[in-house]
């Protein structure tokens, strides 16, 4: 490692003495390349942090970019990013067993930065459309009046009825591999309830899900991935999806469809 990156590495620890931290802080004024990899590095740590991955650095997220990057760092893309990062800490550590593995390597530094600036600044102009269309409040009762209802399908719809998804998610899938016959509503609440965390692969997994339990129900499905879709921005699944959906005009949400396929257009 480079005497500068050692020196980078020891000021951000905190484990310089006020002198040798004053004089860092002079090199830092007048050598603007020390100063630009002390800001990179900075950057860095705030990407990667052991504890929390930035989630929970509150002074970072309090911008209009707050929701967004919380809503990313949930997501299944930001868990694959933090294994492929992990692997290169790694590998460093395995190499460098002497010193605390901090330069990941200029190659893993340009991917994450990109890809959480590529996040940040991305088009998120379906957001709006999203809100407009998911319509939670629509999702029929899970819970019969009059009958004895599963106490896990009671204690899911009201988790997700106060937003609390990823309880509800957790206690939905329980209630999937324990009950003899599954309540088909139940893949539209854990499916909605994944979307609204960003964890679209397992949102796509309850939908596929329903469109296999050959009941009324399953005829929402395709309503629901065009959701997951939507919400990504991927526009050419979302069109090939509500396309499907505007063919008969029995399918649930055909009005819907088509008028959300004329405001994407």
């Amino acid at each position: 490692m480079n005497d500068f990156l050692l020196e980078i590495e020891k000021y951000l620890d905190n484990e310089m003495s006020l002198e040798e931290k004053e004089v860092f802080e002079a090199k830092v004024r007048a050598d603007i390349a020390l100063a630009q990899e002390l800001k990179l590095q900075k950057d860095m740590r705030l990407v990667y942090d052991d504890e929390d991955w930035a989630v929970g650095n509150k002074e970072v997220l309090k911008n209009e970019k707050e929701k967004e990057l919380t809503s990313f760092f949930r997501s299944d893309e930001a868990t694959a990013l933090k294994t492929s990062i992990d692997e290169v800490i790694a590998d460093n550590r395995s190499s460098n067993k002497n010193k605390r593995p901090f330069f990941m390597g200029i190659a893993a530094a340009i991917a994450v930065l990109m890809t959480i600036s590529l996040f940040v600044f991305k088009d998120n102009s379906n957001d709006k459309l999203y809100a407009e269309y998911i319509q939670l409040d629509d999702i029929p009762s899970l819970i019969t009046r009059g009958e004895e209802n599963d106490k896990l399908i009671e204690k899911g719809q009201i988790l997700f009825e106060n937003k609390k998804y990823n309880e509800a998610a957790d206690v939905f899938v329980k209630y999937q591999k324990e009950a003899k016959s599954i309540n088909p509503l139940s893949y539209i609440y854990t499916g909605v309830a994944y979307l609204e965390l960003d964890k679209f692969d397992k949102a796509i997994n309850q939908f596929d899900s329903l469109a296999r339990s050959n009941t009324l129900q399953s005829k929402k499905s395709d309503w629901y991935k065009a959701m997951v879709y939507l919400k990504q921005n991927n526009k050419e699944l979302l069109l090939q999806t509500l396309s499907t959906i505007v063919k008969d005009k029995n399918n649930f949400k055909h009005l819907e469809a088509q008028e959300l396929i004329r405001q994407i257009k």
